[in-house]
């Protein structure tokens, strides 16, 4: 990682004096406030993550709402985007056939991925890959077929849980 993604990564934590609950429900003692991403901070993480793919590698990225939508913008570098809302219900072009990228801020126990590929599926869409700004999976979705996520999980920075 370059010390630009660290001065972003940096600017976006927040650390607690000692352990506390964050709005996924893990405990930790450093938060990480994606909210506060600017859409040039976005591009910056999003070519971090998945800059290494061929144009060609997906067609259609679906963003996890509400923290995944503007991610999944810059990670759709110019492809179309579809919103997976609260409801549970795609907002956008249709899935069917299409190469499907999910991406979500923050990846925890993969829990809200994994249910978004059964959707995208269901719609079906062909899940090749998720993208997340940081994975806070602890090296549980590594390698090329992301462990029980089937698919690889590209991230622009990896922390634990401390």
């Amino acid at each position: 990682m370059d010390e630009t993604t660290k001065a972003i990564i940096e600017r976006v934590s927040i650390r607690f004096p000692k352990p506390s609950r964050i709005p996924s429900g893990q405990i930790c003692s450093v938060f990480f406030d994606c909210f506060q991403l600017t859409p040039s901070d976005h591009a910056r993480l999003a070519a971090d993550a998945v800059g290494h793919l061929d144009h060609d590698a997906f067609d259609i990225v679906v963003g996890i709402a509400y923290s995944g939508i503007l991610y999944s913008a810059a990670v759709a570098g110019g492809r179309k985007v579809v919103i997976l809302q609260k409801d549970g219900r795609f907002f956008g072009p249709d899935l069917r056939g299409q190469r499907v990228v999910i991406a979500d801020d923050v990846v925890f126990s993969g829990r809200h991925i994994m249910e978004a590929a059964e959707k995208v599926k269901a719609e079906g869409g062909n899940v090749v890959g998720y993208a997340c700004i940081i994975d806070r999976s602890g090296g549980m979705f590594s390698g090329d077929n992301g462990g029980e996520l089937g698919n690889p999980l590209w991230s622009a920075f990896q922390a634990g849980m401390e």
